[in-house]
Formats: structure tokens, sequence, C-alpha cells
């Protein structure tokens, strides 16, 4: 089986749950928990609870946290013979959220731009032509994502983005996206993805994409639901009341059901209601992801959403 190869970062997040409205300038009283993060990372880790096969290009330390992140992520089987493990200590992500669960602010120390970089990728580039598919995180620095999307290109591999966060997705403003398969912009990350003194607005922004070459662009709304574009159109997608610990990791594991969806040749909105229903898993979740997800409980839980 072809891998599904996930580039990107791998961190250790730090979560603050505070017990009351958070506050800016004030320190707030919270619980601390620690998990798994970092969006590449998260994806391939899902991926292989699902039973794909999967390896993890990335960058680890060689401390404690680097070694526990390492072991998680060997433990569910995703692959990292191609990750790189040095003396730099790990990225780290710290999120301070509501009692809802809703991210309030966070930031990310990733420490992955500068170490994997063109001349690590293009040393592995004998691996990567073989990828079923190849996701990549906006934390890579911006040759990094040119190179990636120009190796796709050349070796017919197809490739899937996501942004990030706003300020990352600018990193792909100016690169070619020409034969993307898909890319996962929230409303505030589609902005960010042109430059806005040429582009406004979401149609238009969404068509640019596709001018641009983009195949998909999935706009994610959470609770808000979804909308996946197209040349053939528009797809949309509500989001069903769940219960929210934990918002953390959700778009994530949204983006890793579309995929498994999508390896195993469901339709675009089949693969969305994938991607929903994982993320109502995750949201259930405290953490990035679930313990006892498995292909089996998220092939019964999408059976269960669909309409009867």
């Amino acid at each position: 089986m072809k891998p599904v190869i996930c580039i990107g970062a791998a961190l250790v997040d730090h979560s603050f749950y505070c017990l009351s409205g958070p506050l800016l300038g004030s320190s707030n009283p919270s619980t601390y928990f620690r998990s798994a993060g970092g969006v590449a990372r998260n994806i391939a880790h899902t991926l292989a609870q699902l039973d794909n096969s999967v390896e993890l290009i990335s960058h680890f330390g060689l401390e404690p946290d680097g070694v526990w992140l390492r072991d998680l992520c060997s433990s569910v089987g995703v692959g990292l013979s191609h990750s790189l493990f040095t003396e730099t200590g790990t990225g780290h992500f710290c999120g301070i959220l509501s009692p809802s669960g809703e991210l309030y602010t966070g930031a990310a120390d990733t420490r992955i731009e500068g170490v994997i970089n063109v001349v690590f990728l293009s040393q592995h580039s004998d691996f990567l032509s073989l990828g079923s598919l190849i996701v990549i995180d906006c934390n890579l620095d911006v040759p990094s994502i040119a190179w990636i999307l120009d190796f796709c290109r050349a070796h017919g591999v197809p490739c899937v983005i996501d942004p990030v966060s706003a300020s990352k997705a600018s990193r792909l403003a100016d690169v070619n996206l020409e034969n993307v398969l898909l890319i996962t912009p929230n409303d505030g990350e589609l902005a960010a993805l042109c430059r806005t003194s040429a582009v406004g607005g979401k149609t238009r922004i969404v068509h640019h994409l596709l001018e641009r070459g983009v195949h998909n662009i999935w706009i994610r709304r959470g609770s808000g639901g979804s909308e996946l574009f197209s040349r053939n159109g528009v797809v949309k997608i509500s989001a069903r009341d769940t219960e929210v610990i934990d918002t953390t990791g959700a778009g994530d594991a949204a983006l890793a059901g579309w995929i498994y969806a999508w390896l195993r040749g469901k339709s675009s909105r089949e693969c969305m209601l994938y991607g929903h229903t994982l993320a109502e898993i995750i949201l259930r979740t405290r953490g990035t992801w679930a313990e006892n997800l498995n292909s089996k409980l998220l092939e019964s839980t999408v059976l269960n959403r669909r309409p009867q």
C-alpha cells in the first residue's frame, strides 16, 4: 500500500482551560492538559488509527518531550523513518481555552523552519515519489512549500494543504498552486491566501484560487458547517449540535476524515461527511486525538449520522 506522507509540524500541546471567561492582561485560573500536537502530526496520527499506511516527515528533539512525542507516534503506527531527530528542542504550542473548550488565543514555537527545508526534502525525493498523497501544513517555510508543490506536479502525486492559521496561510499567496487537490481554509485564512489588494470577498477569492489551479477549496466554519468549492460547483454540509469539550485538533481531524474517504473513492459530499463526523469525535475529546478511534468506530458513526 502506498503511504500517505504528511509533512509539517510535530508539537507538544500545552492547553490551559480557563475556569471562567479568559481575560487579556490578567492571570486566568485554569486547569492544564498536555497532548500531542502539530497539524501534520495530528493528521498522520488519526490516519494511522484508521488503518492507513502513513509516514510523517517532521522534526523531533531528543529531550524527554521529543522522545514522548516520537514514541506516541510510533505506538499508533506512524512511520518516522524519514523524520529528523536533533538536539534542537521539540516545538511547542500553548493554547488558552474558554470553559466551553473554544480556543481564545494560542502561541506556537514550531522549530521546523530551517531544518525541514529544501535541502532536507530533496534528500528524500525517491521516497516522496512513492506517496499515494502528500499532505503539507504551512508551518513549513515558503521555499519548502513551493518545492513540494513543484515535486508533486512533476511526479503526479496529489497534494493537500492545510493553511494552519491566517498568518501562515499568507505563505501561499505567491506560490504556484496549480494541480493542488485540496486546500482547507477557514474564513480568516481564506483572505490570506491571496493578495487582498488584487481580490476580495469570498466568491472572488474562491474563483481566484480555482483559476490558480486548485481543484477543491474546503472552507470550514466549525459549528457553521462547511462548503467545498470546485469547478463542478459547491457542496454544503451543516454541522450537527454536539458536545464540545475541546476544539483543539478538530480541524485536523476533519481533514483526516476527508482524506480517509477520498482514498476509498468516496464522493465530495461523502468525504465532507466523514470529515464532519471525525471532527465531532475529536470535539468530544480532550486533546487532539481519541484513544478509542478506529475505522470501525468511524464507519459506524458515519452510518448513524446519515439521514435515514
